[in-house]
């Protein structure tokens, strides 16, 4: 045989083998890690063929990862990394497309990977990324998230793994491991709804005013002073104040929400729901989500959670969603800080310190806050009604409805879980006391707070 035709045939072999390596499953890893291992093949495309196999491998749980990774690690080091990138950054892109922001990709490298160099090699991998956008396709949304990453610095060019592992100070035999579980990982993650317009895809390029709060333009003044209110609440070592703000600011949410819903009932056009995924971080995350729900609900907003990737996402009308983030975060911060006040005067290892302690905390402090918001829509409502001397009913009722049949279109049929956690009645009391503070009238708060 010719040297062409051995030639022609090693092609033909190596197109087979790269391309049975995109597909496999089951029995026939082997036969596609025999082909791309024979000592021939050692290019970066094939290279690139055994980070895919590794990747999906790990991912399913079998044993041809450590393979593959035996045969990268015989390979030249720099070429093995960059035969990294194009699996990494593929899946990336195809995690934009399938509703991933950001924000909340990084924090998978951060709970979803075993090592904080994974975290910053995902860190590195978004940067190229965004580098190679053009900030035409880009949302102002999205532009502010990954402005607020703190993401390295990259300019799209190859070579950012390496870049990644020379910066880690990784030799040869430590470097690929990382990058598989990062890569792993990204393969692990589901398809999410997309809440906002993806790099490239039509209406890139939104109002700037698209999420006042977390983006920092502020669209109504009511919001703005909701979350000084919360900033002071977060901030004041008094618990009483901080309740009273807190309650301050939840009467400012009920009432811009009446007015909005008496708009919407008086206007032919309907506002449509909308949504955001909010991180729900271990540990104790069962309470945290049931905090959330509560808060959600209390703020006329539905909340479900995601478990795989340790999201909630909050359904309402939008500026009811906006002041649930920002309660939920203030409420956290301010039940985080009455625990550690707690343990800060205990003896090590007494009960305030204990996992069963900190989870009844939590679980009273979400129960009483959900009673006293109750108790202040209810107030603002019969306030709202005196003043107008009409039924509220049929408005809130109307607004709530539609809600619930967009719920349902959005969600199907969910199921409800139970909070898990072991009773612990010094924790339920002292959660309660965190939360069940003075009267609103411990201290006079002003309807313009100034600046947090």
């Amino acid at each position: 045989m010719g040297k062409d035709n051995k030639s022609r045939r090693a092609a033909k072999a190596k197109v087979r083998a790269r391309a049975r390596a995109r597909g496999a499953h089951g029995g026939a890893q082997r036969q596609v890690f025999e082909d791309i291992s024979a000592p021939l093949f050692t290019t970066e495309e094939i290279a690139g063929d055994l980070w895919v196999l590794a990747g999906q491998s790990l991912r399913r749980g079998d044993s041809f990862a450590v393979e593959a990774l035996r045969r990268l690690d015989q390979m030249p080091r720099r070429l093995v990394l960059r035969a990294a990138e194009a699996p990494i950054l593929e899946h990336v892109d195809l995690l934009w497309a399938n509703g991933w922001q950001p924000v909340e990709l990084l924090r998978q490298g951060r709970i979803g990977t075993p090592g904080a160099a994974c975290a910053r090699l995902l860190a590195r991998a978004i940067a190229s990324d965004q580098a190679r956008s053009r900030a035409a396709t880009l949302g102002f949304t999205w532009i502010a998230q990954v402005e607020g990453l703190d993401l390295p610095l990259e300019d799209g060019s190859s070579g950012w793994v390496t870049r990644w592992a020379d910066a880690e100070r990784l030799d040869p035999t430590e470097s690929t491991r990382p990058v598989l579980d990062t890569y792993a990982c990204l393969l692990k993650l589901p398809p999410l709804e997309p809440l906002m317009p993806m790099p490239g895809q039509p209406g890139g390029r939104p109002r700037p005013v698209d999420n006042p709060l977390r983006v920092g333009t502020v669209a109504d003044p009511m919001l703005e002073r909701v979350r000084n209110l919360l900033a002071k609440a977060e901030s004041t070592t008094f618990e009483a104040e901080a309740t009273a703000l807190t309650e301050k600011a939840q009467e400012l949410i009920t009432r811009h929400a009446i007015d909005a819903a008496v708009l919407q009932a008086d206007s032919p056009t309907r506002t449509r729901p909308s949504e955001t995924r909010i991180p729900i971080d271990s540990p104790y995350a069962d309470a945290k989500s049931l905090l959330l729900q509560t808060l959600a609900e209390t703020s006329r907003c539905r909340s479900v959670l995601q478990p795989s990737v340790q999201m909630s996402t909050v359904v309402g009308y939008a500026d009811d969603v906006d002041a649930t983030e920002v309660l939920f975060t203030s409420l956290l911060v301010q039940a985080q800080r009455a625990m550690n006040d707690a343990a800060r005067s205990a003896a090590p290892g007494a009960r305030t310190r204990r996992q069963s302690y900190r989870s009844a905390f939590l679980l009273a402090f979400t129960q009483r806050i959900g009673d006293r918001l109750r108790e202040v829509n209810a107030e603002v409502v019969t306030a709202v009604e005196q003043e107008q001397g009409r039924s509220l009913l049929p408005v809130l009722t109307d607004r709530s409805s539609a809600l619930d049949a967009y719920m349902s279109q959005r969600f199907g049929d969910l199921q409800e879980s139970t909070v898990r956690s072991g009773f612990d009645g010094a924790g339920w009391v002292g959660g309660r006391i965190a939360a069940d503070n003075a009267q609103l009238s411990f201290a006079e708060i002003s309807n313009d707070p100034g600046p947090a």
